[in-house]
C-alpha cells in the first residue's frame, strides 16, 4: 500500500537516485494529493515527498537543476542489488498507476553509475 509519511522518517536515510520518471512533481501532488516540501542541500534546492510502499521508505524528488518535467525515485542505500532496485521501481510505478514507459532512466540502464 502506497502512503505518504512524515519527512522526519526519511531525513536520516542515505537515499540514492535509482530512477527518473517523465512526470513533474506537480502530477503527483495534483493527481495523488502527495505533499511536496521545498528543501535545500549542499547541491541545490529541491522539492521532495516522503512515501512508503509496503513498508519500504522512499522519496520522490526534483532538483532545481534537473530536466523540467521529471521526478526522481530515491531508495535507501540498503536496497542495493540491481534486481531488488528494479523490482522496487516497478512496484512504485505500478502503485502510482503509471506505465513503465514513464521511466526515463533507471539503475538497470547504467548499473555502474
Amino acid at each position: 500500500m502506497l502512503e505518504t509519511v512524515p519527512f522526519e522518517k526519511v531525513v536520516n536515510l542515505d537515499l540514492i537516485p535509482q530512477a527518473i520518471l517523465n512526470k513533474p512533481v506537480s502530477y503527483f501532488s495534483e493527481h495523488w494529493s502527495i505533499p511536496f516540501a521545498h528543501k535545500y542541500d549542499q547541491l541545490d534546492s529541491y522539492d521532495q515527498a516522503a512515501l512508503s510502499l509496503n513498508g519500504v521508505l522512499f522519496v520522490l524528488r526534483h532538483y532545481q537543476h534537473y530536466p523540467a518535467g521529471t521526478t526522481t525515485i530515491c531508495l535507501p542505500r540498503e536496497i542495493s542489488e540491481l534486481n531488488q532496485i528494479t523490482k522496487q521501481i516497478y512496484q512504485i510505478v505500478e502503485a502510482l498507476h503509471l506505465s513503465s514507459a514513464v521511466i526515463r532512466w533507471q539503475r538497470a540502464d547504467n548499473p555502474d553509475l
